[in-house]
């Protein structure tokens, strides 16, 4: 509509340069005449001047140049009106639009059409003298008469230009009302898609059932098909016997015949007898033969059912790939695990902390505290932490293992873990992570632990097609300097050990030594060495306390052959150093700058942590900020999993420093934000707090 008004706008002023433009071609040889100026001293001026007074009132110059002025306003009046309709129907549809337009220029051009009719101009015979007023005031007269033909002219094509922005209008009220009728159409729709989104989710979780239903029952139907099939190869074995047995006894009758034969007319009821005996012998034969087809013919029928069942394992360990990783998104951002370690030797370790543990599911524990005031009165203090699970001092490794397993089957899913040990000096952390010095089968650390699992599984997962392969790093961040625990440990300081993040989420280290863990032994003996090269020294709180972070990093890469698909998960099982307040450790000297480095590191740790668990999409993550965050940076955001163990001393000398370690835990805890709708670029972060043997 817009462009229609422009193209009407500009007809008129083409109407008006036309009309121009015709006169001059209609007369070409006379020119307009200027109006001379009046010489007062030609001829009398009195009669003059009452005569141009009694005519001119009307018809005077000065009116005309009126008249001019009111249809120069009248065409700027239409160019601006037409100027504002056309912003107002900027806003039309294009299919209108197009409409409009071929409508508009039909309408200029039956305009044109008009202007173009030939108009009567009145030539100039011959020049008129100064003093010829009256003449003047004709020639004036005439041009007024055309002038007023032309806004006659001008005032029709303005009327057909407003009925025709009137129906533009129209048009365009009509579109506004289609707009809302479709937007109201379009919320229809979206309501309905929700509904329809719901119901196919109910379906999903109806269909999951049933399929893990299913995947039972098929088991058990296999497990029924293997034990035919064994009873089938039994019997088909006898039945092959019994066949060389007859064939066997036949050549014997044929000895016999040949016996008989010879002595026929003497044992000629007897060979009656062997030959009928010889005929059911045969047709046992026969028999026997047909039913061992029958039994090829089964036993390629069960085979080619037991593949079926294959391929459909193979489906299901998928389904379960999927469930699992879901069940751990389910269980919560953040899961806190108390366990309370017994004392270590019964004739040093008296005076321990007063815990009470309960809960229907053993969540929760209180702490009991005697408080002395300045007046000597003693009071009773109650300190109550609630977890997701509190393990009493008789609770074992295997107890705490079992919980932190789904996580070492995330790994071998291809998801990167983290699991730390974290409390104070001497609250367990290295036997959590490693076991004691000579492990047996129930003191046996995390780390073999969690090895053995991936043994047992890859051996399992190779029925369906998968292949593992495993490499193991040992490092230890000692004062913010790494250093390579599997190397030699008189290189320290003299080989500077650089971070690198890949684009694909793959970190390394540079100049670290890796070993192919093929076998159990492989990790126990990296275990033994990596445990020699570690930085220690004692302290007030432990005679030898861990003065680094130590970092096992296991690479798993699985293909299957079967189905074409590649996983790559990491697990780091991190040993963290001692956290302790100074005012305790009693440090000084070196032991202090550890201390204090250790702290700092923890602390950053925490900062983490806390960042990407209130994390805002775009915001600042401190990784940076130490070595180990750094480090750890691929295995902490994202869908990433971390495990934290929380250690704390039962001894009432380290009260101070449960206490502490326990509210570090309940902050943690504290800032899960949700876990029904987990998306998978979160991060899933479960703590779990350990007092450990």
């Amino acid at each position: 509509m817009n462009n229609n008004n422009s193209v009407t706008s500009s007809n008129k002023v083409h109407i008006n340069n036309t009309l121009m433009k015709r006169k001059a071609d209609q007369n070409p040889g006379i020119k307009r005449q200027q109006r001379p100026k009046l010489d007062m001293n030609q001829g009398p001026r009195i009669p003059v001047r009452s005569t141009l007074t009694s005519r001119s009132n009307n018809n005077s110059p000065t009116n005309g140049a009126n008249n001019n002025k009111r249809l120069s306003n009248i065409s700027t009046s239409s160019i601006n009106s037409s100027s504002r309709l056309s912003n107002a129907s900027i806003t039309s549809n294009s299919s209108k639009t197009s409409a409009s337009s071929s409508k508009s220029t039909s309408t200029s051009a039956a305009a044109t059409t008009k202007a173009k009719k030939p108009l009567t101009t009145t030539a100039v015979k011959r020049p008129i003298a100064r003093w010829d007023t009256k003449g003047r005031l004709n020639q004036l007269q005439a041009q007024l008469t055309e002038t007023s033909e032309e806004v006659s002219e001008i005032e029709k094509l303005q009327q057909d230009l407003e009925s025709s922005v009137q129906s533009k209008e129209s048009m365009l009220r009509e579109a506004m009302q289609k707009v809302t009728d479709l937007e109201n159409t379009i919320k229809a729709t979206e309501e309905r898609h929700e509904d329809e989104l719901r119901r196919i989710r109910e379906k999903f979780v109806s269909k999951n059932r049933e399929l893990i239903l299913q995947n039972d029952r098929r088991k058990a139907q296999l497990s029924g098909f293997e034990t035919d099939l064994s009873n089938m190869e039994v019997e088909y074995r006898e039945t092959t016997r019994a066949l060389e047995y007859e064939k066997k006894e036949n050549a014997a009758l044929d000895y016999t015949k040949n016996e008989i034969a010879d002595n026929l007319s003497k044992l000629d009821g007897a060979t009656r007898g062997k030959r009928l005996k010889k005929k059911n012998l045969i047709s046992t034969l026969k028999a026997a033969e047909e039913k061992s087809l029958e039994l090829s013919e089964q036993m390629e029928s069960k085979i080619r059912y037991a593949q079926e069942l294959q391929r459909s394992l193979l489906q299901n360990e998928k389904l379960r790939r999927k469930d699992h990783d879901r069940l751990q998104e389910l269980k919560g951002n953040i899961r806190v695990f108390c366990r309370v370690r017994p004392a270590i030797n019964s004739k040093t370790e008296l005076n321990l902390i007063n815990a009470r543990f309960f809960g229907d599911d053993n969540e929760s524990m209180e702490l009991t505290e005697q408080v002395s005031s300045t007046l000597g009165k003693t009071t009773t203090k109650f300190h109550s932490f609630t977890f997701d699970r509190v393990f009493s001092p008789e609770s074992s490794q295997k107890d705490c293992f079992e919980e932190i397993s789904q996580l070492v089957q995330s790994a071998l899913d291809g998801f990167n873990v983290c699991i730390f040990a974290y409390g104070q000096t001497g609250s367990g952390k290295t036997f959590t992570m490693q076991g004691p010095s000579m492990p047996t089968e129930e003191t046996s650390g995390m780390i073999p632990r969690a090895v053995q699992q991936i043994y047992e599984v890859v051996q399992q997962l190779k029925q369906f097609g998968w292949e593992y392969r495993m490499e193991g790093q040992f490092l230890e961040i000692y004062n913010e300097t790494i250093n390579d625990l599997l190397g030699n440990s008189s290189n320290y300081g003299k080989i500077k050990h650089e971070i690198h993040h890949e684009k694909n989420g793959k970190t390394s280290v540079t100049d670290m030594t890796s070993v192919i863990l093929d076998s159990p032994s492989k990790v126990k003996s990296m275990l033994r060495k990596a445990n020699q090269n570690r930085a220690t020294g004692a302290t007030n709180m432990n005679e030898r306390s861990s003065r680094s972070h130590s970092v096992f990093t296991l690479q798993l890469t699985g293909r299957n052959s079967t189905t074409g698909e590649n996983t790559t998960g990491i697990l780091n099982l991190i040993d963290l150093a001692g956290s302790e307040r100074l005012s305790m450790s009693g440090s000084t000297g070196d032991r202090l700058r550890e201390t204090q480095a250790i702290n700092k590191s923890l602390s950053c740790l925490g900062d983490v942590i806390h960042a990407l668990i209130n994390n805002k999409e775009g915001g600042h993550i401190p990784y940076r900020n130490s070595k180990l965050t750094y480090l750890l940076r691929n295995s902490l955001g994202g869908n990433c999993k971390t495990l934290m163990f929380v250690n704390v001393s039962p001894l009432m000398e380290h009260f101070g420093e449960s206490l502490c370690s326990l509210r570090f835990a309940t902050k943690v805890n504290s800032c899960q934000a949700g876990t029904a709708m987990i998306p998978r670029d979160e991060m899933i972060v479960d703590v779990i707090v350990l007092f450990v043997p």
